[in-house]
């Protein structure tokens, strides 16, 4: 009876062990929460949420987008240049702000325009239209939007740190002056990746 008893108790405890060890599995979080990897040297969900929301609030604040001569605002968003050694799809942080403005009616984006569009079919259409009335659309931009990522690397012992700036122009294309520019830095530091910030 008591080895009977030590078998079922150490059956028992390696069940407990195992279903314990077992427990590392996906789950939910909130995105760009305080549970997010933070990755030391690469861009997370969290510093490209950080950096639009800073860009967005300059943005609106300064009140450019209502003096466009077209309102709503007509956006043209050239690709934004990444500098780092990160990959990541840097539409991910200008959509965040295109998404604010068109929703929020501040600002239109134009996607089916010139070389750098989104559309095709879209733009195919236009250019049919356009074929068909013999005028020319009016979807000429009051704003391009530009700009690029860089980053900034350091070690102090096995200590690194990391510094990604986010940088945005708004130009006229009808002055070629910049009428707006917002910088956002994103530093991050650590030996190794880690969870929360």
């Amino acid at each position: 009876m008591k080895i009977n008893t030590k078998i079922t108790v150490l059956l028992l405890g390696s069940s407990v062990l195992l279903s314990a060890g077992c427990q590392s599995g996906g789950k939910y979080i909130e995105t760009g929460g305080t549970q997010s990897v933070v990755s030391v040297g690469d861009v997370d969900i969290q510093d490209l949420q950080r950096a639009s929301s800073e860009m967005l609030q300059s943005m609106i604040s300064t009140g450019i987008l209502k003096r466009a001569p077209h309102q709503p605002a007509r956006l043209l968003i050239n690709p934004i240049v990444n500098d780092t050694s990160s990959q990541f799809d840097v539409g991910e942080m200008t959509y965040r702000m295109r998404e604010q403005l068109v929703n929020s009616g501040q600002a239109q984006t134009i996607t089916a325009y010139g070389k750098y569009t989104e559309d095709e079919a879209a733009l195919e259409e236009v250019r049919r239209r356009s074929f068909e009335s013999g005028t020319q659309p009016d979807v000429e931009p009051d704003y391009t939007l530009s700009g690029k990522i860089t980053q900034i690397r350091r070690n102090a012992g096995s200590t690194k740190q990391v510094t990604y700036t986010f940088r945005l122009t708004l130009t006229d294309p009808n002055t070629g002056l910049e009428v707006w520019t917002k910088t956002a830095d994103v530093t991050k530091q650590g030996q190794k990746n880690g969870i929360g910030f």
